[in-house]
């Protein structure tokens, strides 16, 4: 696969957005060392769960849809 379909395309964008959100909540953004490693840490953990099960979520679906669909001989 070389290019990326609208859902992927979609969960990409999704999953930017996600991280810049927490990024900024998190306080990453501001010039304090001390607590800069621990907070990337928290937003790496708070970020990669929820991107991967919304994608695995989606691969089961379409898993799911494409078993459901009539094969016409």
């Amino acid at each position: 696969m070389t290019t990326l379909n609208g859902w992927q395309r979609l969960w990409v964008l999704a999953s930017i957005l996600w991280a810049v959100a927490l990024l900024l909540l998190a306080g990453i953004l501001q010039p304090d060392r001390d607590q800069t490693v621990q907070s990337v840490l928290f937003v790496v953990r708070l970020w990669i769960v929820p991107v991967v099960a919304v994608y695995g979520f989606g691969l089961g679906l379409a898993w799911v849809r494409r078993g459901f669909r009539v094969e016409s001989t």
